[in-house]
């Protein structure tokens, strides 16, 4: 049988059974038409090309009751580079911020989920998610808002379950559980290493200290403000060209 018949067959009966499918898949196996993948360092595949990297299936069915999405973009097409070299454009692409894990959402009940530490950056729409340490040494994704700049701005989205509301009386739900998603920002200097930041102005100040004025007379012209995000990356941006200059 060919293996497409077998991919198809054994996703039918996992379906059914409601069960979390894990997959494991590698490089020319578990072909599915709806998952085209495209080695940008070779010619273009064909669009029923395999699920060609690691990862595995889930039935998204088979996840608890839970209203919301761990989400926080809209499902696009993403470029996904591995630590081998190679790089892959992947539809319906998105980031689940409540496991730190990329995927495609290739159905509407059905994820493919890329193994992390094969990955070595995503390309996103707007930004890429590269994997940097926390400062308990464990590797997440996080977002680079400068990734030019001397010093990087890292933003990394998360998501939690809030428990619905019961009633007193007979203990049942009166709403469902619901993902709330939360963003949260860092810097890296080293390139490797996450460090918490703030967006405030003491945080900023401290940061860029050894050109303390020179930021506060950028914020004060450009009319930018320490809390915004966007503003934040202006500054880190200019602060990266002052310092190359001086």
């Amino acid at each position: 049988m060919k293996p497409i018949l077998l991919f198809l067959a054994f996703f039918v009966m996992t379906s059914m059974s409601g069960q979390v499918i894990k997959n494991e898949v590698s490089t020319g196996q578990a072909k599915h038409s709806n998952l085209p993948l495209v080695d940008l360092n070779s010619s273009l595949q064909d669009n029923s090309n395999a699920v060609n990297y690691q990862g595995y299936y889930l039935s998204n069915a088979s996840l608890p009751d839970v209203s919301g999405s761990p989400f926080p973009f809209e499902d696009a097409v993403i470029i996904i580079s591995t630590i081998d070299g190679k790089a892959y454009k992947v539809p319906n692409g998105n980031y689940n911020a409540s496991t730190d894990e990329v995927v495609s959402n290739f159905a509407k009940d059905s994820s493919f989920v890329f193994q992390s530490k094969t990955i070595k950056s995503v390309k996103f729409e707007k930004y890429t998610a590269t994997r940097y340490k926390d400062k308990n040494d464990k590797d997440h994704f996080y977002f680079e808002l400068t990734p030019h700049a001397s010093i990087k701005l890292l933003k990394k989205y998360s998501a939690k379950i809030i428990d619905g509301q019961i009633n007193v009386l007979t203990k049942q739900k009166t709403s469902p559980d619901m993902f709330s998603l939360s963003d949260s920002y860092g810097i890296t200097i080293d390139g490797k290493t996450v460090t918490d930041f703030k967006l405030n102005k003491k945080s900023v100040l401290k940061l860029l200290a050894s050109h303390k004025k020179l930021i506060q007379d950028f914020v004060k012209k450009e009319n930018l403000s320490y809390k915004e995000e966007y503003d934040i990356i202006r500054i880190l941006n200019y602060y990266s060209v002052i310092s190359k200059s001086n």
